[in-house]
């Protein structure tokens, strides 16, 4: 029934067809690129992306239509425009969504694309649609099951596995028709605001010299490193008269409670102070500022090999090959192997990392300056 939905939808709004040769010789006044996935490390993965469409068509206005949740991760990225933020609870608000369509058309795009990764959003290529454009690419749905981007002027290879570096796998599509770049790197730029946040909550917490922080929560908690190895390693450190700053998010209340349980500070030692809950833009300038980082593998990992900060990732079930952030300044561990355990087999593994090894790695890293 979805694909014969599907199916008629894109016959209905079938765009005029369009070749690769063509879709370079393009030159379109606004581009309106579509990926509204909620997944932090995958948005921030995309953005070459962004930096191979403003490449190909640098006269261009490019905004970007992205889930709430990573509006503070393209913020400020120098690739885009325009922000355009569309979170999945506007089809039960029929007014909200009005006025979000309102602003989708009003931005009046000369070209949408639509941005895939190893999953087919229906709703981005819907939203690409609705704009208004008159030319519409994206990725090929059917590998997913999806009709809709029959609809499409160019439909680009997809592929619903991940052969390949994240990074290179959200390229892909757009490299198969030309549109590319030599810079694999990612972006994330916090505002001035966020930064001067930032100063004033490292001054307070652990003052103004040198500090290391972490993150211990993901949200895959098969990726979730044990806390209470997070806190000794915290100790271990604060120990040796360098803050610890915890930092977290809204979901990671179970962790932070565990790692706060097992610290037991001892006079002459420096603090291990756990930050309050703040904002995405926020937590990256407070990392950009730590002499170096410590997470499990999650979307804050994507955001500190963004900012270039030193940081150990700790991987378990999924494969820092095709993960870890670019660059010699991030350091993955990897779990040698896996306990039983009931949850499944994406279970087991972090808790073969142990505290020596991951301490060890996070103490030799190499820190500018």
């Amino acid at each position: 029934m979805k694909r014969l939905i599907t199916g008629a939808a894109a016959r209905l709004w079938r765009r005029p067809p369009l070749t690769a040769d063509q879709l370079r010789a393009l030159r379109p006044e606004r581009i309106l690129v579509v990926r509204q996935h909620n997944q932090m490390g995958d948005m921030v993965c995309a953005t070459p992306c962004f930096r191979a469409i403003a490449g190909a068509w640098p006269d261009a206005e490019v905004a970007l239509v992205t889930a709430p949740v990573n509006h503070q991760v393209v913020a400020h990225n120098p690739h885009l425009d325009r922000i355009l933020s569309f979170e999945q609870r506007l089809w039960r608000r029929p007014i909200a969504l009005a006025r979000f369509l309102g602003a989708l058309r009003g931005f009046r795009p000369d070209l949408a694309i639509v941005l895939n990764s190893v999953s087919f959003s229906a709703t981005s290529a819907y939203l690409a649609l609705w704009s208004g454009a008159p030319l519409v690419i994206g990725g090929d749905g059917s590998p997913f099951g999806s009709r809709v981007s029959e609809a499409f002027s160019l439909r680009l290879p997809t592929s619903p596995d991940l052969d390949r570096h994240a990074i290179d796998h959200s390229l892909a599509p757009l490299a198969a028709v030309g549109i590319t770049t030599d810079d694999r790197s990612t972006v994330v730029v916090p505002s001035s605001a966020q930064d001067a946040e930032a100063a004033a909550l490292c001054d307070d917490l652990v003052g103004q010299g040198p500090f290391w922080a972490l993150h211990p929560g993901a949200g895959k908690r098969q990726n979730v490193w044990p806390p209470e190895r997070f806190a000794t390693v915290a100790a271990a450190v604060a120990r040796r008269g360098v803050p610890v700053l915890v930092l977290h998010g809204p979901a990671d209340g179970r962790e932070v409670a565990a790692l706060s349980a097992r610290l037991t500070p001892s006079a002459g030692d420096a603090p291990v102070v756990v930050a309050p809950s703040l904002s995405v833009g926020t937590t990256a300038a407070i990392i950009a500022r730590a002499d170096r980082f410590l997470c499990n593998d999650t979307g804050v990992m994507h955001v500190a090999g963004a900012l270039g900060t030193p940081t150990v990732a700790l991987f378990g079930p999924t494969d820092p090959a095709l993960w870890k952030p670019p660059g010699e300044q991030v350091i993955a561990l990897r779990a040698p192997s896996r306990r039983d355990d009931p949850r499944g087999e994406e279970f087991g593994w972090m808790e073969t990392l142990d505290a020596g090894t991951v301490l060890a790695a996070w103490s030799e890293l190499r820190v500018a300056g």
